[in-house]
Protein backbone atom coordinates (compact mmCIF):
# COMPACT_ATOMS: atom_id res chain seq x y z
CA UNK A 1 0.00 0.00 0.00
CA UNK A 2 2.56 2.43 0.52
CA UNK A 3 4.92 1.81 -2.81
CA UNK A 4 1.48 2.79 -4.06
CA UNK A 5 0.80 5.79 -2.49
CA UNK A 6 4.29 6.68 -2.85
CA UNK A 7 3.48 6.42 -6.84
CA UNK A 8 0.09 8.74 -6.02
CA UNK A 9 2.67 11.47 -4.01
CA UNK A 10 4.95 11.25 -6.66
CA UNK A 11 2.58 11.66 -9.76
CA UNK A 12 0.56 13.99 -8.17
CA UNK A 13 3.74 16.23 -7.39
CA UNK A 14 4.38 16.32 -10.56
CA UNK A 15 1.08 16.85 -12.05
CA UNK A 16 1.34 19.91 -9.97
CA UNK A 17 3.87 21.46 -11.02
CA UNK A 18 3.71 20.59 -14.35
CA UNK A 19 0.04 22.39 -13.98
CA UNK A 20 1.37 25.80 -12.53
CA UNK A 21 3.99 26.00 -14.72
CA UNK A 22 1.47 25.87 -18.02
CA UNK A 23 0.05 28.73 -16.26
CA UNK A 24 2.08 30.95 -17.47
CA UNK A 25 2.62 30.30 -21.56
CA UNK A 26 6.55 31.93 -21.63
CA UNK A 27 7.81 29.40 -19.46
CA UNK A 28 11.32 27.58 -21.03
CA UNK A 29 10.65 27.52 -24.99
CA UNK A 30 6.77 28.94 -25.08
CA UNK A 31 3.86 27.76 -26.77
CA UNK A 32 5.89 24.38 -27.68
CA UNK A 33 6.09 23.10 -24.00
CA UNK A 34 3.02 25.10 -23.11
CA UNK A 35 1.13 22.58 -25.76
CA UNK A 36 3.24 19.52 -25.63
CA UNK A 37 2.67 19.89 -21.75
CA UNK A 38 -0.72 20.21 -21.88
CA UNK A 39 -0.74 16.71 -23.65
CA UNK A 40 1.25 14.65 -21.10
CA UNK A 41 -0.78 16.32 -17.98
CA UNK A 42 -3.70 15.05 -19.73
CA UNK A 43 -2.57 11.85 -20.07
CA UNK A 44 -1.70 12.22 -16.41
CA UNK A 45 -5.30 12.76 -14.95
CA UNK A 46 -6.12 9.49 -16.77
CA UNK A 47 -3.89 7.88 -14.68
CA UNK A 48 -4.56 9.48 -11.74
CA UNK A 49 -7.84 8.58 -12.28
CA UNK A 50 -6.72 5.66 -12.80
CA UNK A 51 -5.32 5.24 -9.42
CA UNK A 52 -8.30 6.02 -7.42
CA UNK A 53 -10.79 3.73 -9.79
CA UNK A 54 -11.81 1.67 -6.56
CA UNK A 55 -12.83 5.09 -4.57
CA UNK A 56 -14.56 6.51 -7.78
CA UNK A 57 -16.34 2.88 -8.17
CA UNK A 58 -17.36 2.71 -5.14
CA UNK A 59 -18.43 6.54 -4.09
CA UNK A 60 -20.54 6.53 -7.28
CA UNK A 61 -22.15 2.85 -6.33
CA UNK A 62 -23.20 5.10 -2.60
CA UNK A 63 -23.49 8.55 -3.76
CA UNK A 64 -26.99 8.34 -2.84
CA UNK A 65 -26.87 6.40 0.65
CA UNK A 66 -27.56 7.95 3.27
CA UNK A 67 -24.30 6.76 5.57
CA UNK A 68 -21.59 8.05 2.79
CA UNK A 69 -20.17 10.61 5.08
CA UNK A 70 -20.73 14.79 3.89
CA UNK A 71 -16.50 15.39 3.08
CA UNK A 72 -17.15 12.22 0.90
CA UNK A 73 -19.75 13.88 -1.12
CA UNK A 74 -17.99 17.13 -1.33
CA UNK A 75 -14.64 15.56 -2.73
CA UNK A 76 -16.52 13.68 -5.12
CA UNK A 77 -18.52 16.96 -6.52
CA UNK A 78 -15.08 18.62 -6.26
CA UNK A 79 -13.24 16.13 -8.86
CA UNK A 80 -16.21 15.76 -11.33
CA UNK A 81 -15.57 19.84 -11.01
CA UNK A 82 -12.03 19.35 -11.52
CA UNK A 83 -12.20 16.38 -14.09
CA UNK A 84 -14.82 18.94 -16.13
CA UNK A 85 -12.66 22.57 -16.19
CA UNK A 86 -9.58 20.23 -17.18
CA UNK A 87 -11.70 18.77 -20.17
CA UNK A 88 -12.16 22.57 -20.46
CA UNK A 89 -8.58 23.68 -20.77
CA UNK A 90 -7.27 20.65 -22.93
CA UNK A 91 -10.54 21.27 -25.27
CA UNK A 92 -9.82 25.08 -25.80
CA UNK A 93 -6.26 24.51 -25.76
CA UNK A 94 -6.44 22.07 -28.52
CA UNK A 95 -8.64 24.65 -30.70
CA UNK A 96 -6.32 27.41 -30.01
CA UNK A 97 -3.28 25.26 -30.58
CA UNK A 98 -0.57 26.66 -32.80
CA UNK A 99 2.10 24.18 -32.44
CA UNK A 100 0.41 20.57 -31.64
CA UNK A 101 -3.06 21.35 -33.78
CA UNK A 102 -2.13 24.41 -35.77
CA UNK A 103 -4.61 24.00 -38.67
CA UNK A 104 -7.89 22.98 -36.44
CA UNK A 105 -8.91 26.56 -36.57
CA UNK A 106 -8.05 29.62 -39.06
CA UNK A 107 -7.54 33.06 -37.56
CA UNK A 108 -6.85 34.29 -34.21
CA UNK A 109 -9.95 33.53 -31.34
CA UNK A 110 -9.77 35.70 -28.86
CA UNK A 111 -13.18 34.92 -27.20
CA UNK A 112 -11.36 30.71 -26.66
CA UNK A 113 -8.33 32.08 -25.43
CA UNK A 114 -10.79 33.77 -22.74
CA UNK A 115 -12.84 30.69 -21.69
CA UNK A 116 -9.25 28.72 -21.92
CA UNK A 117 -7.77 31.14 -19.18
CA UNK A 118 -10.81 31.11 -17.24
CA UNK A 119 -10.73 27.40 -17.52
CA UNK A 120 -7.39 26.92 -16.05
CA UNK A 121 -7.69 29.71 -12.76
CA UNK A 122 -10.98 27.73 -12.07
CA UNK A 123 -8.71 24.93 -12.09
CA UNK A 124 -5.64 26.01 -9.97
CA UNK A 125 -9.03 26.93 -7.46
CA UNK A 126 -10.53 23.88 -7.24
CA UNK A 127 -6.81 22.00 -7.31
CA UNK A 128 -6.00 24.17 -4.34
CA UNK A 129 -8.90 23.09 -2.42
CA UNK A 130 -8.51 19.41 -3.26
CA UNK A 131 -5.17 19.52 -1.84
CA UNK A 132 -6.54 20.78 1.48
CA UNK A 133 -8.64 17.91 1.78
CA UNK A 134 -6.48 15.86 1.12
CA UNK A 135 -3.68 17.27 3.24
CA UNK A 136 -4.11 14.80 6.38
CA UNK A 137 -3.11 11.67 3.94
CA UNK A 138 -0.67 13.78 2.24
CA UNK A 139 1.56 14.57 5.50
CA UNK A 140 0.85 10.70 6.49
CA UNK A 141 2.04 9.92 3.44
CA UNK A 142 5.43 11.50 3.82
CA UNK A 143 5.83 10.96 7.43
CA UNK A 144 5.89 7.22 6.55
CA UNK A 145 8.38 7.83 3.50
CA UNK A 146 10.51 9.74 5.76
CA UNK A 147 10.18 8.21 9.10
CA UNK A 148 11.34 4.37 9.85
CA UNK A 149 8.57 2.07 11.53
CA UNK A 150 10.08 2.97 15.33
CA UNK A 151 9.07 6.16 14.54
CA UNK A 152 12.83 7.74 14.26
CA UNK A 153 13.92 9.91 10.93
CA UNK A 154 15.06 7.66 8.47
CA UNK A 155 18.31 10.00 7.64
CA UNK A 156 18.77 8.38 3.96
CA UNK A 157 15.23 9.10 3.12
CA UNK A 158 15.59 12.83 3.76
CA UNK A 159 19.28 12.98 2.05
CA UNK A 160 17.60 11.74 -0.50
CA UNK A 161 14.71 14.18 -0.54
CA UNK A 162 17.08 16.54 -0.48
CA UNK A 163 19.27 15.83 -3.30
CA UNK A 164 15.87 15.44 -4.88
CA UNK A 165 15.10 18.83 -4.24
CA UNK A 166 18.54 20.56 -4.88
CA UNK A 167 18.38 18.62 -8.20
CA UNK A 168 15.21 19.84 -9.12
CA UNK A 169 15.91 23.13 -8.71
CA UNK A 170 19.07 23.03 -10.34
CA UNK A 171 17.72 21.73 -13.34
CA UNK A 172 15.23 24.61 -13.31
CA UNK A 173 17.34 27.13 -13.58
CA UNK A 174 19.38 25.68 -16.14
CA UNK A 175 16.41 24.97 -18.08
CA UNK A 176 15.64 28.62 -17.36
CA UNK A 177 19.42 29.86 -18.97
CA UNK A 178 19.81 27.34 -21.76
CA UNK A 179 16.25 26.96 -22.89
CA UNK A 180 15.07 29.45 -25.05
CA UNK A 181 11.66 30.26 -27.18
CA UNK A 182 11.88 28.01 -30.34
CA UNK A 183 13.15 30.73 -32.86
CA UNK A 184 12.43 28.66 -36.17
CA UNK A 185 9.38 29.18 -35.44
CA UNK A 186 8.99 32.47 -33.96
CA UNK A 187 8.85 34.10 -37.28
CA UNK A 188 6.14 31.78 -38.68
CA UNK A 189 3.94 32.31 -35.91
CA UNK A 190 4.02 35.66 -36.00
CA UNK A 191 3.52 36.40 -39.71
CA UNK A 192 0.46 33.76 -39.12
CA UNK A 193 -0.96 35.95 -36.09
CA UNK A 194 -0.34 38.84 -38.31
CA UNK A 195 -2.76 37.73 -42.03
CA UNK A 196 -5.21 36.69 -39.23
CA UNK A 197 -5.42 39.70 -37.57
CA UNK A 198 -5.97 41.24 -41.34
CA UNK A 199 -8.24 38.90 -42.29
CA UNK A 200 -10.26 38.94 -38.46
CA UNK A 201 -9.47 42.00 -36.42
CA UNK A 202 -9.28 41.26 -32.82
CA UNK A 203 -12.35 43.04 -30.31
CA UNK A 204 -10.91 46.89 -29.19
CA UNK A 205 -9.25 45.35 -25.54
CA UNK A 206 -7.25 43.05 -27.68
CA UNK A 207 -5.79 45.80 -30.03
CA UNK A 208 -2.21 47.21 -29.72
CA UNK A 209 -1.39 48.50 -25.50
CA UNK A 210 -3.94 46.49 -24.72
CA UNK A 211 -3.26 42.76 -25.33
CA UNK A 212 -3.46 40.81 -22.39
CA UNK A 213 -1.71 38.10 -22.99
CA UNK A 214 1.83 39.72 -23.20
CA UNK A 215 2.83 40.97 -19.51
CA UNK A 216 -0.08 39.89 -17.18
CA UNK A 217 1.66 36.30 -16.59
CA UNK A 218 4.63 37.78 -14.97
CA UNK A 219 8.55 36.60 -14.66
CA UNK A 220 8.66 33.54 -16.72
CA UNK A 221 11.24 31.94 -14.66
CA UNK A 222 9.92 28.21 -13.42
CA UNK A 223 10.95 28.55 -10.33
CA UNK A 224 9.13 32.41 -10.12
CA UNK A 225 6.47 30.84 -11.57
CA UNK A 226 6.21 27.94 -9.08
CA UNK A 227 6.63 29.42 -6.25
CA UNK A 228 4.25 32.10 -6.60
CA UNK A 229 1.29 29.77 -8.01
CA UNK A 230 2.55 27.73 -4.66
CA UNK A 231 1.78 30.51 -2.45
CA UNK A 232 -1.60 31.34 -3.78
CA UNK A 233 -2.34 27.38 -3.12
CA UNK A 234 -1.00 27.91 0.76
CA UNK A 235 -3.49 30.75 0.80
CA UNK A 236 -6.53 28.38 -0.40
CA UNK A 237 -5.14 25.19 1.24
CA UNK A 238 -4.93 26.93 4.81
CA UNK A 239 -8.35 28.34 5.95
CA UNK A 240 -9.84 25.08 3.96
CA UNK A 241 -7.67 22.61 5.73
CA UNK A 242 -8.67 24.06 9.14
CA UNK A 243 -12.28 24.36 8.39
CA UNK A 244 -12.48 21.18 7.19
CA UNK A 245 -10.65 19.79 10.30
CA UNK A 246 -12.96 22.22 12.62
CA UNK A 247 -15.96 20.67 11.17
CA UNK A 248 -14.66 16.83 11.63
CA UNK A 249 -13.73 17.64 14.89
CA UNK A 250 -18.06 18.89 15.22
CA UNK A 251 -18.94 15.87 13.83
CA UNK A 252 -16.79 13.45 16.00
CA UNK A 253 -17.62 15.13 19.25
CA UNK A 254 -21.38 14.41 17.88
CA UNK A 255 -20.95 10.91 17.09
CA UNK A 256 -19.38 10.83 20.49
CA UNK A 257 -22.24 12.02 22.61
CA UNK A 258 -24.82 10.39 20.76
CA UNK A 259 -23.12 7.28 21.03
CA UNK A 260 -22.65 7.86 24.92
CA UNK A 261 -25.33 5.52 27.11
CA UNK A 262 -27.01 8.16 29.32
CA UNK A 263 -26.24 7.67 33.46
CA UNK A 264 -28.69 8.61 36.05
Amino acid sequence: MLKKNIVKIILDVSMAITFVLLMNPRVFNGLLFHEVAGIVIGVAVLVHIGLNYQWVVHTVKKIFDRSLSGKTRFSFLLNVLLLLSMTGIIVTGILISKVVFPHLLSGENHALREIHDVFAKLTLLLVGVHIALHWQWIMGVFRKMLKTKEGNWNKKAIVTSVLILALFIGSMQWLATNVKPNEAFKPKFEQKVAQASETFPPPEKFREGEFPYKERHGNSHPLFVILGHFTFWAVVIVPVYYIEKRMRHKRQKVSHTIGTPFCS
